[in-house]
């Protein structure tokens, strides 16, 4: 019903375009007469076809309301804007040592920040797709200079409906994450996030200093059923790292690099379903990286091949995944085993835990370039109190082997976070935050030790009429 109008103004500017372009004074020039001796020939070709262009578009305009009114009826969209106003002391804004640095360089601050975005919920017969928007501008009393705007763009859509429509069981879904930013984001960002948050950069725990920083990755995944309990499943990531100049660059005592970082990875396999709640798969995982300096350089490259295992088994109160394999890293030529393991479950309605242990190759953009053997530990957990009050909780241990020698240059990331929401009215929100990281780099040619403390105090307001829930 909200298509019409569109059609006919499109119908309304093709006909004024075809009138305005440069062929159409040819045109009426010779629309009247076509002169052959004493015969005149009128000429109705150029009306016959503008007549025929009319009517094909008219057609198509039809068939396209057609096909597309049901959707309309039956789609809903819920749009849900928000706002925050956050105030945070930081230990160390710059995430640098000060032995690192210039004498004199303040590293705490106190931090303002003032940001509001949007959820959109869209959801129809075939399609149902969600997309957060957001961003924030925060301000130091002391490091003016190092004001910053940050923004953050997270969508999902899931075809699983329509592509179900031509093969029965089959699933489709596109996942995407932007992140703009120089602030070095921690490497969990919630306790939902422990589970869902596999970011290709971010997982494996390692903390850049204070760079401007673009953070990519799109996610398609998808399954193919061949028979009652058999499936084909696969699916393909983008993930892109660009850095900008670290601040405070010209105070660093001892010269680093970051490496703006491409990767592209594949994977798939069969999936047998064993019960109703347990499935095996054999998964084939290939990972390539290309790499450059961010102030300019060759272009080198990296592969990481795996081949593993899954069992996985899923109640209504909790999931469990477990991998096992082998991973392949070129050009260092390592072969070493990998694997994980996702646990959540409900003890009881109003809490939830989640824990992951992992070792896996994943890219380093950070002191070097190329892979690293990633060593990950993370518990969460999640309890609503009563009504208005909830408590979350996080700790995450990294260990990370760099390579060529893994024995000789390693990075261990500690982070800790709590934070405490309490619901002040129906659409207004007051939370109180903490943070705790550590960070134990250790390399021939440099190594150090910085900690880091942030504590905060929130408050968001999200205009929810529709129920929509916003906050994990």
């Amino acid at each position: 019903m909200g298509l019409r109008p569109t059609m006919q103004h499109e119908h309304d500017d093709l006909a004024r375009g075809e009138e305005g372009s440069d062929l159409w004074p040819m045109a009426s020039s010779l629309r009247p007469i076509f002169r052959t001796g004493s015969l005149v020939i009128p000429l109705w070709i150029d009306k016959y076809a503008e007549i025929r262009t009319v009517v094909w578009v008219a057609a198509l305009a039809g068939l396209v309301y057609g096909a597309m009114q049901p959707a309309s009826v039956c789609a809903e969209t819920k749009i849900v804007p928000f706002a925050a106003m956050m105030g945070r002391y930081d230990s160390n804004i710059f995430n640098i040592p000060a032995q690192l640095l210039a004498p004199g360089t303040q590293l705490d601050d106190f931090e303002t920040s003032i940001g509001g975005g949007a959820r959109v919920l869209y959801d129809t017969r075939n399609v149902e797709a969600s997309v957060d928007a957001g961003g924030n501008f925060s301000a130091y009393v002391h490091n003016t200079n190092a004001n910053f705007f940050q923004m953050r763009l997270n969508g999902s859509i899931g075809l699983d409906r329509w592509v179900d429509q031509y093969v029965r069981g089959a699933s489709l879904r596109v996942v995407e994450s932007l992140r703009y930013s120089p602030d070095p984001p921690a490497f969990m960002g919630g306790v939902r996030n422990i589970l869902q948050g596999d970011d290709t950069f971010l997982q494996g725990g390692v903390q850049v200093f204070r760079s401007n920083q673009i953070i990519n990755t799109t996610k398609i995944e998808g399954k193919y059923p061949l028979s009652r309990d058999l499936a084909l499943e696969g699916g393909y990531w983008f993930g892109l790292r660009h850095y900008g100049r670290i601040q405070r660059e010209e105070g660093l005592a001892t010269t680093t690099a970051l490496f703006n970082t491409l990767t592209h990875t594949w994977f798939g396999g069969p999936r047998y379903q064993l019960t109703r709640t347990d499935s095996v798969a054999a998964l084939y995982r290939q990972t390539f990286l290309t790499q450059s300096r961010s102030t300019g350089g060759r272009t080198f490259s990296t592969s990481l091949i795996s081949l593993a295992g899954d069992y996985t088994k899923e109640f209504q109160e909790w999931h469990l995944k477990v991998q096992g394999g082998l991973t392949f890293a070129e050009p260092v030529g390592r072969t070493f085993p990998s694997g994980s393991v996702q646990v959540s479950t409900k003890p009881e309605r109003d809490t939830v835990v989640m824990l992951t242990l992992s070792r896996e190759g994943r890219p380093l953009s950070f002191l070097q370039g190329g892979a690293m053997i990633s060593h990950v530990a993370r518990v969460g957990i999640s309890h609503r109190v009563y009504e208005r009050l909830t408590a979350n909780g996080t700790v995450a241990y990294a260990y990370n082997e760099l390579f060529p020698s893994t024995a000789d240059a390693t990075i261990k990331t500690f982070v800790a976070s709590s934070r405490l929401s309490y619901k002040v009215t129906r659409i207004m929100t007051a939370d109180i935050t903490y943070l705790f990281m550590n960070v134990d780099v250790d390399r021939p040619e440099l190594q150090y030790q910085v900690s880091r403390h942030q504590v905060g105090l929130m408050l968001s307001i999200a205009l929810d009429p529709l129920g929509v829930e916003l906050w994990d």
